[in-house]
């Protein structure tokens, strides 16, 4: 999706227009569909041919941004609901401009009260057996099959003996917990398995910590301190947002029903297009777009969001129309900033000891993201290497891990169980275990 405006727009022939320019919009609670609505004769005078709309499924309640899903099957309520959304579509195609939206299949929230997730709230009653389970990417052999969740300011021990931790009964207005016996940590509201409440117990709020630490001891989830998340996080996050759970649209139940709603939308006029947002967090990325295009109208454009590294290209065989514009950033950056002061910059930052070598700053940043940030994500890997190679010593196998995640040149290489690697990606990663090897000696961070 280009940055680029022309004031010339053709229809295809189904009477939507052809892309030629987007702009976006963030819409919100304080900027909702119907304020967008009132922009497009504006934009329409403009010459973009397509309103490119940031998520619009029902997120975090205030979310400024909506790439926090909460439930797939509603428009947000609070930026105007489906109607709204329809009334936006009417008037982009009442002034000849299409609509395109963002679309979030990568993860959905993870939030305080866990029951505003439907799913979430399913998984952590019912743990690995529940349902949906299989909707969320959770390393089940990890923990005795719980969920970690490091939610808490202190260790649970010491938010016992603080009372923080109650054991409750769920409010009317709290959706499935309603009714039901639930933990509570200030704005956490954590359910209770079945049969695991202590005898007795009459449904009155309780903090004994005896009692609540009992509770816990039977859930399918473990809470934590915050401090201790590298240890007891086992489920995939989007970077290191630990309020970011992965989902599996791999699945075809899951697929379907996380895109039910737009697809609806879409094959009723109302959106003409979509982006893709972190395609590159999905198992397989050039899978979900060619199942994504087969439920699409034909011709349909799809955009991505990837970061092209260097020389990199996007992959031919992905079924889209190409990317949002990084590239195309980095390219209007570099035309746009006066090369004369390139110097003065690299005297400067020599001058305040910075390491003159960008590509000695690149790679140590990247060691000191994987040795630092993405700990429980190295740990889930080296629990899957130790599986596969049992004799070897596990130190080396974390250290060949780190090492070998710090030399990928590229943002992400390609591998589809029952496919031929792509080359570009064999190749990458051809280069980076030869680095790895080479860089054994190199500390971390």
């Amino acid at each position: 999706m280009t940055s680029a405006v022309s004031p010339a727009r053709s229809a295809r022939r189904d009477g939507r227009p052809t892309a030629t320019g987007t702009y976006r919009l963030q819409v919100h609670r304080d900027y909702t569909f119907d304020d967008a609505a009132a922009e497009v004769p504006y934009l329409g005078r403009l010459g973009v041919s397509h309103l490119y709309l940031s998520p619009v499924l029902a997120s975090v309640p205030g979310s400024a941004h909506g790439y926090d899903v909460l439930d797939h099957s509603q428009v947000d309520a609070e930026r105007g609901g489906r109607e709204g959304l329809e009334r936006l579509a009417t008037a982009c195609h009442r002034h000849g401009l299409g609509l395109v939206v963002d679309i979030v299949p990568n993860h959905m929230a993870l939030v305080a009260p866990q029951w505003r997730n439907a799913v979430v709230w399913e998984v952590l009653a019912g743990g690995r057996h529940a349902a949906r389970a299989h909707w969320l990417d959770v390393d089940w052999t990890a923990l005795d099959g719980q969920l970690g969740l490091p939610v808490l300011g202190h260790p649970v021990a010491e938010e016992l003996r603080a009372g923080a931790l109650v054991l409750d009964t769920g409010r009317p207005d709290e959706g499935p917990a309603a009714g039901e016996p639930v933990v509570r940590y200030y704005d956490h509201v954590l359910p209770v398995a079945g049969a695991t409440t202590p005898q007795g117990w009459d449904g009155s709020p309780t903090s004994d910590a005896a009692t609540v630490a009992g509770v816990l001891a039977h859930q399918h989830y473990r809470l934590a301190g915050w401090r201790e998340r590298d240890r007891v996080l086992n489920y995939r996050r989007f970077f290191e947002v630990d309020q970011l759970v992965g989902i599996r649209v791999e699945e075809a139940d899951v697929f379907e029903a996380t895109h039910r709603l737009l697809l609806d939308l879409h094959h009723g006029g109302v959106i003409d297009g979509f982006r893709v947002d972190h395609p590159d967090g999905l198992a397989d990325p050039q899978g979900y777009l060619a199942e994504l295009a087969r439920h699409c109208r034909p011709g349909t454009p799809i955009w991505v969001e990837k970061i092209l590294e260097g020389e990199e290209r996007l992959p031919d065989a992905w079924d889209c129309e190409g990317t949002t514009g990084y590239d195309a950033n980095a390219a209007l950056q570099v035309a746009l900033v006066p090369p004369v002061t390139v110097t003065e910059v690299d005297l400067a930052w020599e001058h305040a000891g910075g390491e003159p070598v960008l590509g000695e700053v690149v790679a140590a940043a990247k060691r000191e993201a994987v040795g630092r940030l993405l700990v429980p994500e190295v740990d889930r890997l080296l629990r899957r290497a130790t599986e596969a190679l049992p004799d070897h010593d596990e130190a080396a196998l974390r250290n060949g891990l780190q090492q070998l995640l710090a030399a990928v040149d590229a943002y992400r290489c390609y591998v589809r169980p029952g496919h031929e690697a792509d080359p570009d990606s064999r190749a990458r990663l051809d280069e980076a275990i030869e680095q790895a090897l080479a860089n054994r000696g190199i500390a971390l961070i």
